[in-house]
């Protein structure tokens, strides 16, 4: 469950998008390509071998967490235990891949989230804009 995070922010609705290796010049909208890379196969890894998590707890956590986009799928809730974000701050992740209420899981581009409580999404409507999860 450890993850690799990306430093730049600019990305966030743009990750799901590569542009030719021509245009790019080693980067995919900011993120060095061996890091995307890395990133898409531990989230390959990780889909391939979800019903093997039962007995493992993803340490992050989201709580009064929703379904939100950001021009792709994504959480939006308040995060404990995330490696970037300060415990109870609203935050966005990154695309969400994929996702199991009953069992309280979810996989996004950069990490595994143990679900809480989920909320509305008109929940978040006029609150503080959150924090995103490169």
């Amino acid at each position: 469950m450890d993850s690799i995070v990306t430093s730049n922010e600019n990305i966030n609705d743009l990750r799901s998008i590569v542009i030719p290796d021509e245009l790019d010049a080693g980067k995919c909208f900011g993120t060095p390509r061996a890091t995307l890379v890395c990133l898409l196969r531990r989230l390959a890894d990780d889909l391939e071998n979800v019903g093997g998590i039962e007995s493992a707890v993803p340490e992050v956590a989201i709580n009064s967490w929703s379904l939100a986009t950001r021009r792709v799928p994504c959480l939006l809730g308040r995060t404990f235990a995330h490696p970037k974000i300060q415990d109870g701050k609203t935050a966005a992740s990154s695309e969400l891949f994929y996702l199991d209420r009953d069992r309280g899981i979810a996989r996004t581009l950069s990490r595994w989230y143990r679900l809480g409580s989920q909320v509305e999404f008109d929940h978040w409507q006029g609150r503080l804009p959150p924090t995103f999860d490169d």
